[in-house]
């Protein structure tokens, strides 16, 4: 009977590879790690740009409604790739990017 349900998206796309062990997953997720380090450290020289821009300009650091527009589009993003992490957790996880951005926006 539980043959019958049909498995989200994300199995089918990791179906395709070839049933490695785990020292091959954990190499594929260092190698997005480093990638994922790259293209925050990348996002955080973006904010330090933003946050000189808001300095000469006299605007707060903090732009709620910018935010809940990222939060909100990140989750129908999440959504629309039907992977295993849900809406609500990779706005959370963005919370906590936007959180420590703004740090270094200051």
């Amino acid at each position: 009977m539980l043959q019958n349900i049909e498995k989200p998206k994300f199995f089918k796309k990791l179906s395709n590879f070839p049933n490695m062990d785990i020292a091959y997953w954990r190499k594929k997720i260092d190698e997005l790690e480093n990638n994922l380090i790259e293209l925050l450290n990348n996002r955080a020289n973006y904010a330090v740009k933003i946050g000189k821009i808001k300095k000469e300009k006299g605007l707060p650091v903090f732009d709620a409604s910018r935010e809940q527009e990222i939060l909100e589009r990140v989750a129908a993003k999440a959504k629309a790739c039907d992977g295993p992490l849900s809406p609500e957790s990779m706005a959370r996880i963005f919370q906590v990017i936007m959180t420590e951005t703004r740090q270094v926006e200051r």
